[in-house]
């Protein structure tokens, strides 16, 4: 999770373990609104918002390997 700037909301990464989506809580009202809908094999582990809250950064996997 990460606060924003102002401190009324924070940006959480939930859902399963291999499968996540970022939202968005009102701190205020406890109205969480889903920011992401990723496909099942879009996997975030790590992420940052920035400064002034407009942008998320993340750090994502992509398991495709042809390797025998």
């Amino acid at each position: 999770m990460a606060f924003l700037r102002d401190g009324r909301a924070l940006i959480v990464l939930r859902g399963e373990i291999n499968h996540k989506n970022f939202s968005l809580m009102d701190l205020e009202s406890g109205v969480e609104r889903l920011l992401t809908n990723f496909a099942r094999d879009f996997i975030v582990r790590d992420f940052d918002v920035s400064p002034d809250g407009r942008e998320i950064v993340f750090d994502r996997v992509q398991e495709h390997s042809n390797v025998v």
